[in-house]
C-alpha cells in the first residue's frame, strides 16, 4: 500500500520566516512537539523543526562544531539555567534553527519503505513529498501500524 493512501494531509507547517514566538504559540495546547515541516512559497519542503532544534537553539555553542574537536565532550546545558532574552521569540526564525538535512518520503513509496526509513533513522514521523519536493502530507509510525492492523483484520 502506498504512503499517500495512509498519510495525513492535514499538516501543520511553517515558513522560513516564521518567528519562534509564533511557532510556540501554534503548539501551546499540544502535549508533544511533532516534526514541523518548513516550506517555501511553492510548498517545497525546505527543512524541518523538531523539539531538539528548540533546545539546541539555546546552547551557547553549536554541537556540530564539537564533533570536529575529538577531546571535547558534548554537554547539554540546563535549559532552566540559560539566560534567554525575551526578544529571542521575535529574533529567532525557523531559518535559524531548522534542520536543512532531513529525511522525507515520496507519496508513492510503500508503507514498508516508510517503516524501514523510520527504523533506520530513529524517526516516528516523516514528511511526505511529491516528485517536485512539495509537501503533500505526513506519515507517522501509528499510521503505519494502524494500516497493518487493518490489513490483518484486527481493526475495521
Amino acid at each position: 500500500m502506498p504512503v499517500k493512501e495512509v498519510m495525513s494531509k492535514d499538516v501543520i507547517f511553517v515558513r522560513r520566516s516564521t518567528k519562534l514566538r509564533e511557532l510556540l504559540d501554534i503548539f501551546k495546547s499540544f502535549h508533544i512537539f511533532p516534526l514541523v515541516p518548513v516550506i517555501e512559497e511553492n510548498r517545497r519542503l525546505a527543512g524541518v523543526v523538531s523539539f531538539r532544534n528548540l533546545i539546541d537553539a539555546f546552547q551557547s555553542y553549536h554541537p556540530d562544531v564539537l564533533k570536529l574537536v575529538p577531546f571535547l565532550d558534548e554537554e547539554e546545558q540546563n535549559i532552566f539555567k540559560i539566560e534567554i532574552s525575551e526578544d529571542m521569540g521575535d529574533l529567532v526564525v525557523m531559518e535559524d534553527i531548522m534542520d536543512h538535512e532531513y529525511i522525507s518520503i515520496m507519496g508513492d513509496a510503500s508503507l514498508e519503505e516508510a517503516y524501514n526509513l523510520m527504523k533506520l533513522y530513529l524517526k516516528e514521523e516523516l514528511p511526505v513529498v511529491d516528485r517536485a519536493g512539495g509537501l503533500i502530507g505526513r506519515i507517522g509510525i501509528f499510521d503505519i501500524l494502524n494500516a497493518a492492523f487493518r490489513k490483518k483484520g484486527i481493526i475495521k
